[in-house]
């Protein structure tokens, strides 16, 4: 069963009985948001499309314990409403069943544990501020070539390049990623985190 509670920056915080659960649930909701799939990016697919492709890629079908955490727009909802993914599957309906009634624009995260919420917190923080999101993509491009490591490190976790802006200050301010804090530098940390205490 699904649990919501409202969170700052206009988002809400999905928790489900098993972190199994809420990864089926937002499954294809996060795919289809950035998937580095082009196959699955901004596209209609099922399910069994998207493990078979995952087991593919990543040596079995373990999306199930793969991923601790999740964030999307609420507009990600609109393809998944209009019926273009049919059939939905229970976990699906279920979190749609939860958004019926809005017709706003907010940030959904799905988190089980409050250190993961603080990191997809971050997200939902970049996607409602857009002067800390600019501020943001102007460090992440001044430094770019320091960056480059972090980046590839991320991009290799299996997000797509159209968010590693966003990943970056995620995982940079989160401060518990043992790669990250060893090949980020020292300084770009430090202007991430001042960055978000001054926006949080």
């Amino acid at each position: 069963m699904l649990k919501i509670k409202s969170q700052p920056y206009n988002s809400v915080w999905i928790c489900a009985d098993t972190q199994e659960e809420l990864n089926r649930t937002f499954m294809r909701f996060t795919e289809h948001y950035e998937s580095p799939n082009p196959l699955f990016k901004d596209k209609i697919f099922t399910v069994g499309q998207l493990k078979a492709w995952y087991s593919e890629t990543y040596g079995a079908d373990t999306y199930d314990v793969d991923w601790s955490g999740f964030n999307i727009p609420s507009s990600v909802l609109k393809s998944f409403k209009d019926g273009l993914f049919d059939p939905l599957t229970s976990e699906e309906q279920n979190l749609l069943n939860l958004f019926k009634y809005r017709h706003d624009n907010f940030y959904i995260i799905g988190a089980q544990n409050n250190s993961v919420l603080r990191h997809e917190l971050c997200h939902a923080l970049y996607a409602y501020n857009k002067i800390y999101q600019t501020k943001v993509n102007l460090i992440c491009d001044k430094f770019k070539k320091e960056l480059l490591k972090t980046s590839k490190y991320i991009l290799n976790k299996g997000y797509h390049k159209d968010v590693l802006n966003d990943e970056l200050q995620a995982y940079i301010t989160d401060n518990d990623d043992s790669f990250i804090i060893k090949h980020t530098p020292q300084n770009i940390i430090t202007k991430f985190n001042k960055l978000y205490e001054e926006y949080k």
